[in-house]
């Protein structure tokens, strides 16, 4: 993947490729990633991510992926841990999912498109972290369509595990010991998206009306009108005035605002009593849209063109009974809409503890997405909002975020997902990590996406213990594969193809350099230490073979290899792909 886009279109992100600036973000350039969902079992960090297939125009996803790390540098590529093909019931969509540990078994909940029932949740159990994993209902654990996805699952002190999921919605269930039911009697809990908990996405939503004594911004409608391509938000608001419920209207450039009062007073002031008004905009087969409002009486007017007055020969006026039942539907479907979503909640819930405090990481709207967090003193809320803990990323951005936070060897790490490789955006997604700080009170320090990611390692390399080829830190041109003998393995590898592997000690010295190789064309690897242009330890030749999937063991000797060093494998031949290579070792003088 990697190679061809590279080829295609040269240095667009030169600062990406530059070895000389340490580049570790995105940690994966093998392939497009998503969705990271970190795991930590005894001395290893596993990451489960979606895969992103090439030149994907939507979120194109057949399977995840797993990688593990012990040092935080450098990852090795455990191949495909799971695919849509595991499930029988799944017809496509391998979205954002999590894997934990527990009772010596993992247990990998995964959101799929179902043949018959849309988007449910699935659970695949393995014996080992990276599989291979199987589907043990042979049915979904949680269907509900829509917005059934992004399953998160968080094991309490006390043993008791809670998945969560959704959008724009928020769900939990109480997971049973098995792991792959859950409690009938709590049921499914849909979570209370209020102001105090997730805050209201409309920027400065409770100052933009001086009239009002105050809004209920969860009773509200932002419309983008076609005629002028501004947004127009409808909201429920008490009056100074006259003490009562009102509804007003603002008018700005995007979804979420700010919005500009240009009324100076309420749009509509009657019939609005009543617990719930809940404007909302639809519009007919005419493409004229109607404000209605209200519970058990719908009330609705004719907006004029500009979307912030009212036919006013028409006036007021009850729905007609002939034409309840289309106004009731079209009120329904827009609960899942975009500009029905009110607080800054939009999907990919993780759940964290630390000192007692339970954090509620989401990636936050509107589009593009930024993350954000809210706390809690129990698993299940009420919750919070406290900050946002990363800005929506600029430069090398995708419209969408997704975090992953976990603790490891005495550090914690937030994962989260960028569009920064070649050819890479909204829909061919990498996956990053940085680590994430807190301060005196347990508040999360914000974030600041990097290139550099994890600058210092958790622990070195072994050099002298056999090292997968698939090991890598950062890499130009080369691809991973699957073989039943070799397992994953380095493949696609041309002439200027390299690969970086971070921290590596070689203590006093090394003597020998040896390798798996499978050759074509045959070539050269060339050992070099902390840059491509660094001093020369060695120069392992390839002789040409008959066939690329004969492994064999190459040597050469090395020297000045001694001490802590980042190691360049950088690769040389002629044209043509000229070798496999599956793994690596040094021996010490």
């Amino acid at each position: 993947m990697y190679k061809r886009i590279l080829i295609a279109i040269g240095l667009l992100v030169p600062v990406l490729l530059s070895s000389s600036l340490r580049a570790q973000n995105p940690i994966i350039q093998t392939i497009y990633t998503a969705d990271p969902a970190p795991m930590v079992y005894k001395d290893t960090l596993f990451l489960y991510a979606g895969h992103d297939e090439d030149k994907s125009t939507w979120f194109t996803m057949n399977d995840w992926h797993v990688y593990a790390t012990t040092d935080m540098v450098n990852w090795t590529d455990r191949g495909v841990g799971l695919s849509l093909k595991a499930f029988s019931w799944a017809a496509k969509d391998a979205w954002a999912g999590q894997c934990v540990p527990r009772n010596g078994k993992f247990y990998w909940y995964v959101p799929v498109n179902a043949k018959n029932g849309g988007m449910s949740i699935g659970v695949a159990v393995s014996n080992s972290p990276t599989g291979p994993f199987k589907d043990v209902l042979g049915k979904p654990m949680v269907s509900g369509g829509w917005g059934y996805i992004d399953p998160s699952v968080f094991i309490d002190d006390d043993g008791q595990a809670y998945l969560y999921w959704g959008n724009p919605h928020l769900y939990y269930v109480k997971l049973n010991k098995d792991m792959t039911s859950y409690d009938q009697t709590v049921g499914i809990v849909k979570v209370p998206l209020t102001d105090e908990g997730f805050k209201l996405r409309i920027l400065n939503a409770k100052k933009t009306f001086a009239w009002a004594q105050s809004i209920n911004g969860l009773e509200s409608h932002s419309v983008k009108n076609a005629t002028d391509n501004k947004y127009y938000w409808y909201v429920s608001a008490v009056d100074k005035a006259t003490q009562q419920q009102v509804i007003g209207v603002a008018v700005g450039e995007k979804a979420i605002g700010p919005f500009r009062d240009v009324l100076g007073k309420p749009l509509i002031a009657q019939h609005t009593g009543g617990e719930q008004i809940n404007p909302t905009v639809i519009t007919d087969a005419d493409k004229q849209p109607w404000l209605t409002w209200g519970n058990s009486a719908l009330w609705q007017v004719k907006l004029n063109k500009d979307m912030i007055s009212y036919d006013q020969s028409a006036g007021v006026q009850p729905v007609p009974a002939n034409k309840r039942d289309w106004f009731t539907e079209k009120i329904h479907a827009t609960a899942n809409s975009t500009e029905k979503r009110i607080t800054t909640y939009e999907e990919g819930p993780w759940l964290y503890k630390r000192n007692g405090l339970y954090y509620l990481l989401y990636p936050a709207g509107g589009v593009p997405e930024h993350l954000a967090y809210s706390t809690s003193s129990s698993p299940i809320g009420p919750w919070t909002y406290r900050d946002t803990i990363m800005a929506v990323i600029g430069k090398g951005g995708a419209f969408t975020n997704h975090p992953g936070l976990v603790d490891f060897k005495g550090k914690s790490y937030l994962f989260y997902h960028n569009g920064a490789l070649p050819g890479g955006g909204g829909f061919t997604r990498s996956v990053c990590v940085d680590e994430l700080k807190f301060d005196a009170k347990g508040a999360i320090i914000r974030i600041e996406p990097s290139v550099a990611g994890i600058e210092k390692a958790v622990r070195y390399l072994n050099p002298y213990q056999r090292v997968e080829a698939e090991t890598i830190a950062w890499e130009q041109g080369i691809e991973t594969a699957l073989a039943n003998e070799a397992g994953v393995y380095v493949t696609d590898i041309d002439n200027g193809d390299y690969i970086k592997v971070r921290s590596v000690d070689f203590g006093k010295g090394a003597r020998l350099f040896k390798a798996g190789i499978a050759a074509l064309n045959g070539g050269a690897i060339e050992i070099r230490l902390d840059s491509l242009e660094g001093p020369l330890a060695g120069k392992c030749e390839v002789t040409r073979s008959a066939s690329g999937e004969s492994w064999r063991v190459i040597s050469t000797g090395v020297s000045g290899a001694k001490g802590v060093h980042d190691v360049f494998m950088v690769f040389k031949g002629s044209d043509g792909h000229l070798f496999n290579f599956n793994w690596w070792q040094f021996t010490k003088k």
